[in-house]
């Protein structure tokens, strides 16, 4: 059972005043327009109809003659103060309905903002549906609560306060013996609400792993149905649902206790105020419009004590809904933009390493880099090769800051990369990874991404000149063709060539390339190849490969291995030098490495 709920619960209403203290009118409007429609359609109304039976009361004590005229005051009355309330009703829903709207909108921005500043090692820890659904939990949460405190809260509030006032002033023993129940009841449903919240943490964690593991499932169906695994995910899916299922059974029992504790003490609350009033009336003389306020005014508050205890369960699911983000939202990102950043300089394309020290985060204590220094002269092409696990690819993921180093620095044309905005930084640089993923858009858009201001004639021109346009061409939208989800409608080969369409589109003077052309067949590699040198021109070029033949033409290659340069230089002079290179190369069949 969690433990930490109280603290998450208090941190989750403050982040949600911040929003409501971003529109205080409309939150005022809103909460004033409840209260007044309480006051002027619920309170009032029944003091008017207690003050005509009073005077019924003593016109029959006194055997007056009744006279319709004496009576249409009161009339009008009540008719105003029901029409009043109707349109405060309705000004305050408008004003709560614009309220959510405006911070919906914004928990769901805030929320997508902190999420894409994460670092890669936090988006990698963490499932993509499980953070779909947290999000949407908790701008639901916030509707929950905002609803609960605006139509239920405010006039439990204000019909405790003002019935329990009037009753002072024409019964006062009457109205402290309501009060001491008011306060009973609140300390009886104080005391649920923290033994219940506990339970709805529990369900929303369940659901969220529900939800996680059917978007997992979902997203990797060809690979369940490639391995005959059908069987074996749903009876890890049922294993998964069947904790919500008893999670919730839990917190049922939850419930059921304290809505039957709450109906029992309104009930009792009824019962005695009756009590009361017949006793103030047969015992103490009493005006019987002083029974009929009591037993109005009672039966009101005993409503609204009644919707106070259902709605403290929408107020414990909303918080337990809203935890789990709640608590990924005070999760600082891992990369920062610095606090007063440069005016980036990059121009020429020059790239170095100065003694740096990085350790990824679940291997502190064994660095895998320590104190390396690489140095890329602009324009130059440069490959980078080695066993797996040397640091090919850690090295292009520092240079673009997907991580950050603990030591040292890494400058490009001089300017430390750490002192300018991310956004500036990579916008410099032109990147294709191993495993390319795509946008669930049209090939137009995935193409155009690289330069969202490109035309239609130039996202084609570079699809030409990655050979891709021939494909695109063909199929029956063309370039509006939407790609699927991370591209799956696309063979490999052809994500790659898009891929790299839309890097040869940024034309950033840094081009880092992962093993861009793995993916690809023997003759599209070839005609690839062209384009890829054409884009590499006057242009700073980083890549890493498996394929050796992919670099043979490269100004320098750098072998790496566990984390150090062991070798560089051109490709024949490292044959030459028959060291680890050679190795690699003597081990190749077709220009793939094969393992020992």
């Amino acid at each position: 059972m969690p433990n930490n709920y109280p603290k998450t619960s208090a941190l989750t209403l403050r982040i949600y005043a911040r929003y409501v203290r971003r529109y205080p009118l409309l939150f005022l409007a809103g909460a004033a327009g409840a209260a007044l429609a309480v006051i002027t359609q619920g309170l009032v109304p029944p003091f008017i109809v207690a003050k005509i039976f009073s005077k019924l009361q003593i016109a029959y004590a006194h055997h007056q003659q009744l006279d319709l005229s004496d009576y249409l005051p009161y009339f009008l009355a009540y008719l105003s103060f029901m029409l009043a309330g109707v349109i405060c009703w309705r000004g305050q829903a408008f004003a709560i309905w614009r309220l959510e709207e405006n911070i919906q909108r914004d928990v769901a921005n805030d929320v997508y903002d902190h999420l894409q500043a994460q670092s890669e090692s936090f988006h990698a820890n963490h499932f993509g549906g499980a953070l779909v659904s947290q999000t949407n939990k908790f701008i639901g949460s916030y509707v929950r609560l905002m609803d609960s405190f605006i139509w239920n809260i405010v006039p439990s509030i204000v019909t405790v306060i003002v019935a329990i006032s009037v009753l002072f002033f024409v019964a006062w023993p009457l109205a402290l013996v309501m009060l001491g129940i008011v306060v009973v009841y609140l300390a009886t449903m104080t005391w649920r609400i923290t033994r219940q919240l506990p339970y709805n943490v529990e369900v929303a964690e369940a659901e969220s792993e529900q939800t996680a593991a059917l978007a997992d499932a979902i997203t990797n169906i060809s690979t369940i149905r490639a391995f005959a695994g059908e069987h074996y995910e749903s009876a890890r899916f049922r294993k998964v649902s069947g904790r919500v299922h008893r999670r919730f059974h839990v917190l049922t029992i939850e419930v059921l206790k304290t809505e039957a504790l709450s109906h029992f003490q309104t009930n009792s609350f009824q019962i005695v105020a009756l009590f009361i009033g017949l006793v103030a009336v047969t015992q103490g003389g009493t005006n019987v419009s002083v029974l009929y306020l009591a037993i109005n005014y009672s039966g009101r508050i005993v409503d609204q004590l009644w919707q106070f205890g259902r709605t403290v369960r929408e107020i414990n699911r909303g918080l337990g809904d809203a935890k789990e983000m709640t608590e990924i939202l005070q999760i600082e990102p891992a990369v920062k933009d610095p606090a007063k950043p440069q005016k980036v300089k990059i121009r020429r394309g020059e790239v170095q390493f100065r003694d740096v020290g990085f350790a990824y985060p679940e291997n502190r204590d064994d660095p895998l880099f320590k104190k390396l220094q690489l140095k890329i002269k602009p324009g130059e092409k440069v490959g980078l090769v080695g066993p797996s696990g040397g640091g090919k690819t850690t090295i292009t993921r520092l240079l673009l800051r997907f991580m950050d180093i603990q030591n040292g620095e890494i400058a490009i044309d001089g300017q430390n990369i750490a002192d300018v905005k991310l956004a500036d930084l990579r916008s410099h640089i032109s990147y294709v990874a191993q495993e390319p993923i795509l946008f669930h858009r049209t090939l137009a858009e995935n193409i155009g991404y690289g330069d969202q201001s490109a035309s239609q004639q130039v996202i084609e021109g570079v699809a030409k000149m990655a050979n891709a346009h021939e494909f695109i061409s063909q199929l029956p939208k063309g370039y509006e063709t939407l790609v699927g989800e991370r591209g799956i409608k696309l063979s490999g080969g052809q994500r790659q060539r898009v891929a790299i369409a839309r890097a040869m589109l940024k034309n950033s003077p840094i081009l880092v390339l992962d093993e861009a052309t793995s993916a690809l067949d023997s003759e599209s590699e070839v005609l690839i190849q062209d384009a890829l040198w054409r884009l590499m021109e006057n242009r700073t070029a980083i890549v890493i490969a498996h394929r050796l033949s992919t670099i043979q033409k490269m100004d320098r290659i750098i072998v790496l291995d566990e984390g150090k340069v062991v070798e560089e230089g051109s490709h024949k002079e490292l044959l030459a030098k028959n060291g680890t290179y050679a190795r690699l190369w003597a081990h190749q069949s077709g220009g793939f490495l094969e393992e020992n």
